[in-house]
């Protein structure tokens, strides 16, 4: 399996997660837990995953990823 959908609370955490090790700014952060996301919103996690929306939430895609399963328990965590 190369994607898992993530709870609104895990997808704050890794908004949370990607501030801290400077991969997102705080503001972005902001207007993503409030809904605002680009059209084709995706963030890179550390070790090659995207987080993409999708109609069924927000996904941890892990094709072409390195170590899927390394990021996400890194999102989950």
């Amino acid at each position: 399996m190369n994607h898992h959908v993530i709870s609104p609370a895990s997808f704050s955490r890794v908004l949370g997660h990607l501030v801290s090790c400077g991969a997102l700014s705080a503001r972005e952060a902001v207007l993503y837990r409030n809904g605002k996301v680009p059209a084709m919103f995706q963030l890179t996690l550390p070790h090659g995953a995207l987080l993409r929306h999708s109609p069924r939430g927000y996904v941890i895609d892990g094709a072409g990823s390195c170590d899927f399963q390394a990021d996400l328990a890194w999102a989950l965590a």
